[in-house]
């Protein structure tokens, strides 16, 4: 609904309105059946400065779409059937108006007065909304201009759109424009450089909008269960995020170091067969076979990968939440997951050192209500701590909550039977309760404090748990609310809240489990190594996630252990790596076992470092020799200060990170040194294994496209980019780019990644060979030529792109040739419509854009998931998302199709079917092109035609 115009306070003089004219179309609309079309597509209702007038218009509007009549009886019954007649004046103002009117001939001369004078409100209005800005002093000025502008050029769509015109004036144009085509002077529209889709479409046409879709993401999709960490350290499954359609998670940037943040889009990508891909460390991904993975060769696809490849992990996510529990619940933690028994009535702690007996013990006592008993069996079983309540500080503690009881209800005047009624049990019960012999079970204490207007505390200040002596005790419902009471060793994980402590905090946790199933050895061999050992598969990948954020790099592997004549799975950590040693011992450590810590610290002072682990793959190698082009290894070798320099093992050996360290600081190559200085660690592929279907997810992040699953680094609009480029270029013709996922310096990375034939993440990390920095500087003055303006607001609205496109228009000298949007589903709509309306609104704002600046509008549309669903994979009009106003606003509708996408052995590798399933003036068909996935480009696959 349009903004009512207030004119209060603005001026002593009134508002431009022209009375005599509203009444005069109003009186021909209730004359005349056929005048209200004539006024319909020019006067929108507030278009009359009469609130009655208005609502006298309104109902004649509302009765013409229902196919009405619109005369004296019909409006009249129309406006008391809506209680609107009184407030109109009643019937005699309807009369009145009939009796003033003659005819309706001039009705259309009338309607341009009151637009007239409409428009001249509006105005008044804007004026004064610029004004109030200018007294803003508070936000930024350039905020304040932009909306001072918006509200100048919005004055402009509010004006009514030319009618009817006679076909004799219209054939005079269109007979001109068949003769220019048929001498082959032009096509209809602008060409877009692919020869087949210009045959087929006759160019894009000025006016028209044109939807191109396909699939999200191109299946890049991940497991339901994979995991991510977020921002405040607590982690959750690609599922939940989904669901959530809310999170801040890890991305890695350019510099190869982790950042935060936020996806711009949430895609359920269907039911699809994943791939368990496994590596030497332990961890493991599940993924579709056209997931992408990061290589020293950029980002490769899995079906491209194999065995004894390497792909990037973390080697270090430092990130910690900012909860913090009391310190005793935190070493309780570690002990009960480590050597704590959870599955019997109280819990146990098993272990023989008198150490970590002591100091569970000491932790149990600060919950009131409990005490620890030691049980040996006379010396023949491993010392065992129960942890049962205290039967003294239960009695005396009763009493306490007996005497409150009774001054509470004595202050209250109530009786014990009073009481008793309220609550529904016997009075002889709360009798005892008043003299401390029992106490309520839970439901009834809530129902007691809340009957006595009293808070919990108030009568026991220990909790009713610690004062109960058939009821679980305080750490049992403890352990119960954070999810551990009742599972056994194979069961155990780490509870929730943990995930968000702070660092010191979850250092401690780490210590305290470490001291029960942890250890810290010198090998036969001399090597150090630290390790902790588990039957829960789960819970030694969370200690090694863990680990992680600390930067400790540890490898799971499955053991088999025996008990009681049987043999079971088990899975141990090992720590070998001397960094992460180091790490380990001066950050975490283990409680009780400070002597194996200070050999093994003494082993690494003593012991010649070995890097055998965290290295950069050989296909470093490449990329020295790209930088350091001519100059021979032993002279580069020699001049980084390397001893044997003449012998470094050129691209025979995997690199030490310090040794490229060494390497790129002489070749002055920042690239190669923040690679050396990288928060990644080149884990080895040792396993790919089909897991079957399952419902896969997939997360769209602007810039990066890239996040941290399972502690995996995993990868997340050329064809449009494309047709802009090439309209650009032919044409000369200012074409605008409305990126909504991407910022401009990523699609510019993409343009030149394919102008120049360079792979767009050697470009992102500057990794370029001597002999293609020609080929680059070409493609950046190619590019720079071009009249390509981009931009990146993310969420824009369809009066932001209205906007800024008249503005460049203005600037540009009043022609454009292309304006393109990537992505319409992330168009931010004007109303709190739910999603289908707020779209319908949008793509019939874009249309009528289109119309006005008389321009080609290109926006980029997902496709639903349905399309997976079908064995013929080929996208159809019914698999566009919220299909109903795109199908209907669009004049040409695009689908984009990949055959090798769903099968990667089709004899039909790097085409492109263009599918046009919608063309309002134009046949409709299939066209292919060439795809060069390596550059994101796309290319003719025929020759032109002589003659369209």
């Amino acid at each position: 609904m349009a903004e009512p115009l207030n004119f209060q306070g603005y001026s002593d003089r009134l508002p431009p309105q022209n009375i005599d004219a509203e009444e005069s179309i109003l009186g021909g609309i209730l004359l005349d059946p056929e005048a209200i079309t004539r006024v319909l597509d020019r006067l929108p209702p507030d278009g009359f400065s009469i609130t009655a007038h208005q609502q006298i218009y309104k109902a004649a509007v509302a009765l013409h779409f229902q196919g009405k009549a619109t005369d004296l009886m019909t409006v009249t019954s129309w406006l008391a059937d809506h209680k609107l007649l009184e407030q109109v004046g009643g019937q005699s103002k309807l009369a009145q108006l009939v009796e003033r009117t003659v005819s309706a001939v001039n009705i259309d001369q009338y309607a341009e007065l009151v637009v007239d004078k409409y428009m001249r409100r509006k105005l008044i209005q804007g004026g004064h909304k610029v004004a109030e800005l200018g007294f803003d002093t508070t936000t930024e000025l350039a905020t304040l201009l932009d909306k001072a502008e918006q509200t100048i050029f919005s004055l402009t769509q509010d004006r009514p759109q030319q009618g009817l015109v006679s076909i004799s004036e219209t054939l005079i144009h269109t007979f001109e424009n068949i003769e220019i085509h048929q001498q082959g002077l032009a096509l209809p529209g602008l060409t877009c450089g692919f020869y087949d889709l210009d045959a087929m479409t006759g160019g894009l046409q000025r006016s028209d909008l044109i939807i191109i879709a396909g699939r999200p993401a191109m299946g890049k999709c991940l497991g339901r269960f994979s995991e991510l960490i977020l921002s405040d350290g607590s982690v959750t499954t690609i599922e939940e995020i989904f669901n959530r359609r809310q999170a801040e998670l890890l991305t890695l940037a350019d510099n190869w170091k982790f950042t935060f943040t936020q996806p711009s889009a949430f895609v359920d990508d269907g039911i699809k067969p994943v791939f368990r891909v496994k590596t030497r460390l332990g961890r493991y991904i599940e993924t579709t076979i056209t997931h992408p993975y990061l290589t020293m060769k950029g980002w490769r696809r899995l079906s491209e990968l194999q065995v004894g490849d390497n792909i990037a992990v973390p080697r270090k996510l430092e990130v910690f939440g900012t909860e913090i529990l009391p310190e005793y619940q935190v070493k309780l933690l570690g002990y009960l997951i480590g050597d704590g028994c959870l599955t019997h009535t109280s819990p146990q702690f098993t272990n023989s050192n008198i150490l970590l007996q002591e100091e569970f013990t000491e932790a149990v006592n600060k919950i009131a209500g409990l005490k620890v008993r030691l049980e040996t069996s006379q010396g023949t079983r491993t010392p065992t701590l129960y942890v049962t309540g205290d039967l003294d500080f239960i009695a005396e503690n009763r009493q306490v909550f007996a005497q409150r009881l009774k001054t509470v209800i004595q202050s209250h005047s109530l009786s014990a039977k009073a009481i008793a009624q309220s609550l529904g049990v016997a009075p002889s019960l709360v009798c005892l309760w008043m003299q401390g012999k029992c106490v309520p079970n839970a439901e009834d204490f809530r129902e007691l404090c809340n009957l006595l207007n009293v808070e919990s505390e108030e009568l026991t200040p220990h909790g009713l748990a610690a004062i109960s002596k058939n009821g679980k005790n305080p750490l049992t419902l403890w352990l119960q609310e954070l999810g551990l009471w009742g599972k056994n060793a194979h069961q155990k994980t780490v509870p929730s809240i943990v995930f968000q402590l702070n660092r010191s905090q979850i250092a401690l946790f780490l210590n305290r489990l470490f001291a029960t199933d942890g250890w810290a050895s010198v090998l036969a061999s001399g090597q150090a190594q630290l390790g902790f050992a588990t039957v829960s598969e789960k819970l030694a990948r969370q200690v090694q996630h863990f680990l992680l954020r600390f930067g400790i790099i540890a490898a799971l592997k499955s053991r088999s252990v025996s008990y009681n004549n049987s043999r079971y799975p088990s899975w141990q950590l090992d720590i070998t790596e001397r960094e992460s040693i180091k790490t380990f011992i001066a950050e975490i450590g283990i409680f009780g076992k400070e002597v194996a810590i200070a050999k093994v610290a003494e082993v690494l002072t003593t012991r010649k470092p070995h890097a055998n682990r965290d290295l950069i793959p050989v296909e470093i190698w490449d990329q020295l020799a790209a930088v350091k082009g001519d100059e021979p290894w032993t002279v580069l070798a020699q001049r980084a200060g390397i001893q044997g320099y003449s012998n470094i093992h050129v691209g025979k050996r995997a690199l030490s990170r310090e040794r490229l360290w060494i390497l790129a600081t002489a070749l002055e190559n920042l690239p190669l040194q923040q690679l050396a200085t990288s928060e990644v660690y080149w884990d080895e592929i040792v396993a790919i294994e089909s897991m079957g279907e399952q419902q896969v997810y997939d997360l769209t992040i602007p810039e990066t496209h890239n996040f941290v699953a399972n502690d995996i680094c995993v990868h997340n609009t050329s064809f449009a980019l494309n047709l802009g480029r090439n309209i650009a270029e032919f044409h000369k013709l200012p074409v605008a780019v409305f990126s909504l996922e991407m910022s401009k310096e990523q699609l510019v990375q993409r343009m030149l990644s394919g102008e120049a034939g360079i792979e767009s993440n050697r470009l992102r990390s500057g990794r370029i060979a001597q002999n293609e920095w020609e080929a680059l500087s070409i493609a950046i003055g190619n590019l720079s030529e071009l009249p390509l303006f981009i931009d990146d607001t993310p969420n824009i609205t369809i009066t932001d792109i209205r906007s800024k496109c008249r503005r460049l228009q203005a600037e540009q000298g009043g022609q454009m040739g292309l304006i393109l949007l990537d992505y319409l589903q992330l168009m931010e709509g004007s109303s709190p419509d739910n999603r289908v309306q707020e779209l319908s609104r949008i793509t019939r704002g874009l249309k009528q854009l289109a119309r006005e600046l008389n321009v080609p509008i290109i926006t980029l549309s997902q496709l639903s998931r349905g399309v997976e669903a079908r064995t013929n994979k080929r996208p159809m009009m019914s698999d566009l998302r919220e299909s109903g106003s795109i199908e209907q606003d669009s004049d040409i509708v695009v689908m984009l199709y990949r055959e090798e996408y769903y099968n990667p052995d089709t004899p039909d590798r790097g085409i492109a079917e263009v599918i046009i399933t919608k063309h309002r003036n134009g046949p409709t068909g299939t066209i292919k092109l060439l795809f060069d996935p390596q550059f994101t480009k796309f290319k003719n696959l025929a020759r032109p035609q002589q003659h369209y």
